[in-house]
């Protein structure tokens, strides 16, 4: 009987996490696809050597250095769009539109970002970026900024921030990133990691708590059980 309840106990939290976890609504929001299921103002490249020249460019790829030779080295294998940040104008460097988010649905938006310039060998100035993180909800007419991200440099290329906010959905839902500034000696930055999912409501939070409870009290019961068990079978 113990054991019963506690598979039972697991099966509940196991329903509940996995409920907490839902899947990105992002298509490619990790960009392991490549230059696809988005659009952007600036212009792509293909990421071989040199090929960020010059500003209002883009591509996808993993090592900055690769595209710019004076751009950091990130030795992990994260596919990230890398952008030479434009001087003329501001166009959305990202964006994805028409995810098929649910009226009256809590969700949660994740991206992350870096400045990239730059290393040792860099000796001009180094303008900042300044990404805003913007939704809209009336198919594209408005958009509102929700969180910004500034780049810092010098000293902090390569070092990734995270935008992290919650919005209640009036339904389907535009989703882009931009970067306001202009300056043509340095402003460049990765971006990756670009999420939105269903936020747990507070009431799913509180049964998962009271899940946990429940399994810990089944299994001190259980451990409660063994023990008589084992000081009866000595006794004997």
């Amino acid at each position: 009987m113990k054991t019963k309840s506690l598979i039972a106990a697991l099966a509940v939290f196991g329903a509940i996490a996995g409920g907490a976890h839902a899947s990105n609504l992002v298509v490619n929001g990790d960009f392991s696809e490549g230059n696809t299921g988005f659009t952007s103002g600036y212009q792509y490249v293909e990421p071989t050597s040199g090929a960020l020249y010059p500003e209002g460019l883009y591509t996808v790829a993993s090592n900055p250095i690769d595209v710019h030779p004076y751009w950091v080295s990130l030795t992990d294998s994260t596919q990230r769009e890398i952008v030479n940040g434009a001087i003329a104008s501001t166009p959305v460097v990202w964006e994805e539109d028409g995810l098929s988010t649910i009226a009256g649905q809590s969700y949660n938006f994740s991206a992350q970002a870096a400045n990239i310039c730059c290393n040792a060998s860099f000796n001009g100035e180094n303008d900042p970026s300044t990404l805003l993180f913007q939704l809209s909800q009336n198919g594209g007419k408005t958009f509102t900024t929700e969180s910004t991200i500034l780049t810092h440099p010098p000293g902090d290329a390569g070092q990734f921030q995270t935008a992290d906010f919650n919005f209640v959905a009036d339904g389907a839902t535009d989703v882009r990133i931009t970067n306001i500034l202009t300056g043509q000696s340095g402003n460049d930055f990765a971006i990756q990691n670009i999420s939105v999912s269903a936020a747990p409501e507070p009431s799913t939070w509180l049964l998962m708590f009271a899940g946990i409870g429940g399994i810990g009290v089944v299994l001190r019961r259980a451990k409660k059980t063994m023990g008589f068990r084992l000081k009866d079978a000595f006794a004997a």
